[in-house]
C-alpha cells in the first residue's frame, strides 16, 4: 500500500523538476527525500503506538486538541482531492503517447482536450466508486509488482549503460559546474529555480500517510508497519533518484522537460537495445499506474473523511454509506467534483502549464499535515513516555520538570525540513498560495461553526 500510494509520483514530477532543476535533478529528489523519511518514520511510530485508523488527525488531535487534528485532516483532504486532479492528468499524459504511436494524432496533449479527458477519466471513477467498486488488495499488489518490474528493467538496462558510457563520470562534472555558476534548468534560472524544484520534489514522495491509516486493520502492527515503512521509504527513493538520474544522463534534460506530460517514456526510448518496444510498455504501465492512483485519491479523502467524523471533526453526515452500494457516496461526490472544478477554470492552459499549476497545489496541504505529525511525534513522547509500540532511532535523554524523557532528533529534522519546504512553496507558487489559504480559511471557519452549532445541539438534550 505504501509503495502503492508513493510509486507512481514519480510518473508524474520527472518532467516538471527537470524544467527548473536541470542536470541536477536528481540532486533535488534527494534533498526532497529528508521530509519523507522523517515524516515516515514518525508515521511509523505514532502508528505503532496507536494503531486506529485515523493518521496524522487522530495525532495531532491527541497531542494539540480538535482543532489541530481538524486542520491536520483537513490539509490531508486537499492533497487527496489535489491527488485526483493530478493523477488524472498524468493518465492523459501516458494515454496520449499510446493514441499518438496507434493513430499519430497528438489530440490528448492539446488543452482543452487534456483537461477535458482527464475530467471525464474523474468522472468513470466517481461512478465506480459510487456503484461499490474496488481494487482488490491482491490486484493492488499486481500493480505494485508489474511496477517494480518495469523499474527492474529501467535499473538493469539504464545504470550499466550510463557507467560503461561514461554518461555518469560526466554528469558529475556538469552537475558541479551548475552550482559553481547558478544555472539550472530553464533560460535564466537561478538558484532560486532549484530551490523551487527541490519544493516541486516532494510531491514524489506525498502518499507515505496511507500506511498508517491502515494501522487498525493490519495484525501485529508494532512489526509490520515499521518493516512496512521503511521498505516504501527505501523503495521509492531508489526509483526516485535513479529515474531522474537517467533522466539526464541518458538523455539532454531538455528533451525529459519538453515531454512534462509523459516523462518515463522518454527515458524508455533512450535506453539502449530496448528502447522502441520498452517506451510502449512504460506507456501503457504509466496510464495504469497514474489511474490507479487516481482512485487512490477518491478511496483517500472519503476514508479521511470517514475518520474525522468518527473523531468528531466533521458532521457524520459527510460519511453516510449507501444502503444499497455500501459506499460514502455524499463525500466520493464532492470531492471528485472538486477535483473537476479545478480543472475546469484552468482548461484553457497549454497541457505542461495545467500539470505544473496542479503539482503545485499537491504538496501544499500534505506538508501541513506532515508539520503536525513530527510535531505530535515531539509531544507525545512527553505526554506519554511510557507507552509501546517502536520506536525511532537517534535518541536523546531530555530533562524537564524533574523528569527524564527519550527525545527522537528524527521527528525535530523532519519538522524543521517541513516548514522551509512548505514556506517555499507559499513564498513561490502563488496559485499554491492561494488555493491553499482559501482551502484552509473555508475549513476552519466551517468546523468552528460545526462545533458551535454541535454545542448548542448538546446542551438542548
Amino acid at each position: 500500500m505504501g509503495y502503492a500510494d508513493v510509486g507512481a509520483d514519480v510518473y508524474v514530477a520527472l518532467g516538471v523538476i527537470a524544467a527548473f532543476a536541470g542536470v541536477v535533478s536528481p540532486i533535488a529528489f534527494g534533498i526532497a527525500a529528508i521530509t519523507y523519511v522523517c515524516t515516515g518514520l514518525c508515521y511509523a511510530e505514532l502508528a505503532t503506538a496507536y494503531p486506529v485508523a485515523g493518521g496524522g488527525q487522530f495525532y495531532s488531535l491527541k497531542a494539540f486538541g480538535k482543532i489541530h487534528g481538524f486542520v491536520a485532516g483537513w490539509g490531508l483532504m486537499l492533497d487527496y482531492t489535489i491527488d485526483i486532479a493530478l493523477f488524472a492528468l498524468a493518465t492523459v499524459g501516458y494515454l496520449g503517447f499510446i493514441t499518438n504511436m496507434v493513430t499519430h494524432s497528438s489530440l490528448l496533449f492539446v488543452s482543452p482536450y487534456y483537461g477535458i479527458t482527464a475530467i471525464a477519466l474523474i468522472l468513470l471513477l466517481l461512478v465506480l466508486n459510487l456503484l461499490g467498486i474496488r481494487y482488490s488488495s491482491k490486484f493492488n499488489e499486481l500493480v505494485v509488482l508489474v511496477g517494480l518490474v518495469t523499474v527492474g528493467i529501467f535499473f538493469a538496462v539504464g545504470v550499466p549503460s550510463i557507467i560503461m558510457s561514461g554518461a555518469l563520470s560526466a554528469w558529475l562534472g556538469q552537475a558541479a559546474n551548475a552550482f559553481k555558476t547558478g544555472i539550472f534548468g530553464m533560460p535564466g534560472g537561478g538558484y532560486g529555480s532549484f530551490v523551487y524544484a527541490v519544493s516541486l520534489a516532494t510531491a514524489s514522495y506525498i502518499g507515505i500517510e496511507s500506511i498508517s491509516q491502515a494501522a487498525e486493520e493490519t495484525r501485529h502492527p508494532a512489526h509490520v508497519i515499521p518493516r512496512a515503512t521503511k521498505g516504501a521509504i527505501v523503495s521509492v527513493i531508489a526509483v526516485a533518484v535513479t529515474l531522474s538520474l537517467l533522466s539526464v544522463t541518458l538523455t539532454p534534460w531538455q528533451a525529459i522537460a519538453g515531454n512534462s506530460q509523459d516523462p518515463a517514456v522518454v527515458i524508455a526510448q533512450y535506453l539502449p537495445y530496448i528502447g522502441a518496444w520498452f517506451a510502449l510498455w512504460v506507456g501503457i504501465v504509466g496510464a495504469f499506474s497514474c489511474y490507479v492512483s487516481t482512485n487512490t485519491g477518491v478511496i483517500g479523502v472519503s476514508r479521511v473523511t470517514f475518520s474525522m467524523g468518527r473523531l468528531g471533526l466533521l458532521p457524520k453526515g459527510l460519511g453516510r454509506i449507501s444502503y444499497r452500494y455500501r459506499t460514502p457516496y455524499i463525500t466520493i461526490i464532492i470531492f471528485s467534483l472538486v477535483a473537476c472544478l479545478l480543472l475546469v477554470v484552468n482548461l484553457a492552459l497549454p497541457g505542461p502549464e495545467l500539470l505544473g499549476l496542479v503539482t503545485s497545489l499537491y504538496n501544499f496541504g500534505a506538508l501541513v499535515a506532515y508539520m503536525y505529525v513530527n510535531a505530535a511525534a515531539i509531544v507525545l513522547r512527553f505526554k506519554e513516555p511510557e507507552r509501546k509500540g517502536w520506536k525511532m532511532p537517534l535518541n536523546v535523554a531530555v530533562s524537564r520538570k524533574g523528569r527524564r524523557f527519550e527525545v527522537s532528533l528524527v521527528p525535530v529534522a523532519g519538522l524543521i525540513s517541513s516548514i522551509v519546504v512548505w514556506l517555499i512553496i507559499v513564498g513561490t507558487h502563488s496559485m499554491g498560495r492561494t488555493i491553499g489559504t482559501i482551502w484552509f480559511i473555508v475549513g476552519i471557519a466551517g468546523y468552528l461553526i460545526y462545533q458551535r452549532f454541535k454545542g448548542g445541539e448538546n446542551a438542548n438534550d
